[in-house]
This record gives structure tokens, sequence and C-alpha cells, in this order.
């Protein structure tokens, strides 16, 4: 009787240690991570220029080389501006004798007019010289824009940066005879943005943070631009970023790091019971499923909303189920 009383008892035992499932455990907030993604992107030259000669003239000198940073207004290129000058003195001469006539022909019409009142001229003498005092009219209005035109071509003897620019390339060389709109010097604005292209459902919310990341550093960047056109072949739209405070030069190869306030776990913590994905974590000394209803198979998986301090379970998940008794080892 009492080896048969002994054996119950073990075998009591033993079927409670068979039911207890035997796990290892994390706490959540050494495990998740802050949700990140990469993207490749560049910096781009807000502008980017093709300088042409706006006459046509010999190079005279160049004052820059590729490489070189200008500031807007900075003098690039001298060309010859003997041919422009001579048409600009022809023109201002051509001012000054238009000038002379409309005066001698407003003093011939003031003393027709008067000669007119008192009947010593004929009307008809007096609306030809007003006429006269017109035409003169036109023709300094006709001589002032050539003389407009003419300074305008003196004026192009300079090329002058547009904008804070970076030497690019030299197309021209000085004693080259440069016609009219051939390159000169390519150049790119010292200013630049971020572009990047990303998957067509990629969202901007108000809880990211952007970064660009480069061989030069990472910069902190914000969205300028979202592109509502997405591009059918790759199946991405572009987002156009700039910089917080800091700079880039154009040109820079990098990629943008997105940072969410979102956490997440690995997508192997993922499980599924009756039909439902979520997590397995240690309840007293039961194991409890935590359902993850927006959870997708194969992704992270989001926990901003669980608790920092609740042990996952980690080797035995897979067999946990809710309210199984568990053992945790060491």
């Amino acid at each position: 009787m009492r080896f048969l009383i002994g054996l119950v008892a073990t075998l009591g035992s033993l079927s409670v240690l068979a039911s207890e499932v035997s796990v290892t455990t994390e706490r959540l907030d050494q495990v998740a991570r802050p949700i990140e993604s990469l993207y490749p992107a560049n910096s781009e030259p807000l502008e980017t220029s093709l300088i042409s000669a706006g006459i046509a003239a010999e190079i005279l000198e160049m004052t820059v080389r590729p490489g070189d940073s200008v500031d807007a207004g900075d003098r690039l290129v001298r060309l010859d501006c003997r041919d422009a000058e001579i048409l600009q003195t022809q023109a201002q001469d051509a001012k000054s004798e238009a000038e002379t006539r409309l005066a001698f022909q407003t003093r011939q019409a003031a003393r027709v007019a008067k000669l007119a009142e008192t009947n010593i001229a004929s009307e008809e003498l007096k609306d030809t010289r007003a006429t006269d005092v017109q035409l003169a009219e036109i023709t300094v209005r006709r001589a002032q824009t050539a003389l407009d035109d003419a300074d305008l071509q003196v004026a192009r003897c300079v090329i002058a940066a547009p904008f804070d620019a970076i030497i690019v390339d030299q197309l021209a060389s000085r004693g080259t005879r440069a016609s009219i709109g051939s390159p000169i010097l390519e150049l790119v604005s010292q200013a630049a943005e971020i572009r990047a292209r990303m998957p067509l459902d990629f969202r901007v919310t108000a809880d990211q943070r952007f970064e660009f990341e480069s061989a030069l550093g990472v910069v902190p960047v914000t969205v300028v631009a979202y592109s509502r056109a997405v591009d059918t072949q790759t199946g991405t739209r572009l987002i156009r970023f700039q910089t917080d405070g800091g700079t880039i030069e154009p040109g820079v190869p990098g990629q943008i790091r997105v940072r969410s306030d979102a956490i997440t776990l690995p997508a192997d913590f993922l499980v599924e019971r009756q039909g439902a994905y979520g997590v397995m974590v240690v309840d007293g000394a039961t194991a409890s499923f935590i359902p993850r209803p927006e959870a997708v198979l194969g992704q992270p998986v989001e926990v901003t909303d669980l608790a920092g301090s609740l042990e996952l379970i980690v080797d035995g998940r897979f067999r946990a189920r809710q309210g199984d008794a568990i053992s945790v080892a060491p």
C-alpha cells in the first residue's frame, strides 16, 4: 500500500513537471528598437548653368578655373569689347544728332505758330512744322533705344556669376572667339538640397526624423517637397530635403535615414495563435499571448504601446500557449 501511494505521488509530480514549458526571457526594452529605414539619396545643386557669351567676341581673360568658388556678381570672363564700344559711340552720336534736330524743329514750330496767329504764316505751314516736331521726337526715341541696345552689348563684354557658384568645367579658353550662346563655363550653385526616391507607399509623419548620411558625416534634414508624381518604372516618388542649419556640398552621394518614435521587435518574435499574430510574454508563472492586429508576417512588430518591463519569451515562444505553466531557465 505504501508503495502504491508513493508511486501515485511520483507520477503526479512528473505530470506537473511535464506540463511546464521551459523558456528563456528578455525584457522588451532590451530587444525592441526604434523604427529605422535607409534610402539612397544625393545632394543636388539648386542651380546648374552653362555660362555663354552674349556677344560674338574674342575671350581676353578667364578669371576662374574649375574648382573655384565664386560669389554672385564676381567677374568670370572678359571679352574683347572694341566692336561693341564702337557701336555704342555711334549710338551716342546718333542720339545727340536726333536731339539737336528735335530742338531745331521745336524752335521752328514755335516761330511758325506765332506767325500763324497774325496770319503771316499759313495753317498748313503751322501743321507741317508741328508734324516735323513729332517725327523728330520719334527719331530721338529710336536713337535712345539703339543706345540702350549698344549699352547692353557693352555690358555683355564682362560675364559675371549669376549666383554663388562652384566652377565645374571650362569649355573655352583665352584667345577663343566665342559666338553668341556658345558655352564657356559650366557651374553649379553652392546651395544644395537632398533628393531621394522613396517607395510610392512611403508617408511622412510627424514623429519621423530624417538624417542625410554621407562620407562627410551626418546632417539633420527636413522635408521640403513630397512629389505626388510616381515613377512607373521604379514605383518610387521624389522627396526633397533641406538641411537644418548645416551645409552640404553639391553632388555628395549618401543615404537618407528615417527614424521614428515608434519601436518594434524583430519579425521572428511574431507567433500565430488561433489565426492571429502576436507575441508571447511571461505573466506571473504562466505564458500569455498579446495579439498584434496590425502585424504582418515577416515584418517587424510594432510594440510602442507595450511596457518596456514586459518579459518576452525568447526560447520556447513557439511551444508556449496561452495559460501554459512555464519555468524560466536561468
